[in-house]
């Protein structure tokens, strides 16, 4: 019984063995093709993030934000404040050599200062068609000019895309 199964172990050992080593090795060049595609379509999203007080059109706070992404997958930019939490998503999606379609979806809460209130939760939603390198505005709390206007400053995201150069 020894015998046997030492023979059985010695079989598949030489069947392991007589493997081609090429068949255990993958090739990597159909990986490096893709990775060349998928940088090839990459975009690098740069967004500008701004509170302005609409009465003088002054900056209180700005912030540069630059990620990069690819067709079909979003770029989430928070902001918190003392009474406010701004969540805007934008999703760019290739319409053509250098033209895009630009998702954007925004969730803001203003929250009561004296913590009596359940915060007031807005969702805004909107499809821009855009070119590379051309900057577009969102404004996820609304226009200045808007009568349910939340607070008395206006938050401003400038969006610009434009292809990933690695």
């Amino acid at each position: 019984m020894r015998l046997h199964r030492f023979s059985v172990a010695l079989a598949v050992l030489f069947l392991v063995a007589s493997v081609p080593v090429t068949a255990q090795t993958p090739d990597i060049r159909p990986l490096a093709d893709s990775l060349d595609d998928l940088l090839t379509g990459a975009l690098r999203i740069n967004i500008r993030a701004r509170i302005v007080d609409p009465s003088s059109t002054e900056e209180a706070w700005a912030m540069d934000i630059t990620r990069v992404t690819i067709s079909g997958r979003s770029v989430r930019v928070r902001m918190e404040g003392a009474n406010i939490t701004v969540i805007a998503d934008f999703t760019p999606y290739w319409e053509d050599d250098d033209e895009l379609l630009l998702v954007a979806q925004g969730q803001t809460w203003v929250y009561d200062p004296t913590g009596d209130q359940v915060p007031r939760h807005r969702t805004s939603f909107t499809t821009m068609p855009m070119r590379l390198g051309e900057p577009l505005i969102f404004l996820p709390l609304g226009s200045a000019s808007d009568e349910d206007q939340i607070g008395m400053l206006n938050i401003e995201l400038e969006i610009n895309v434009e292809r990933y150069q690695s």
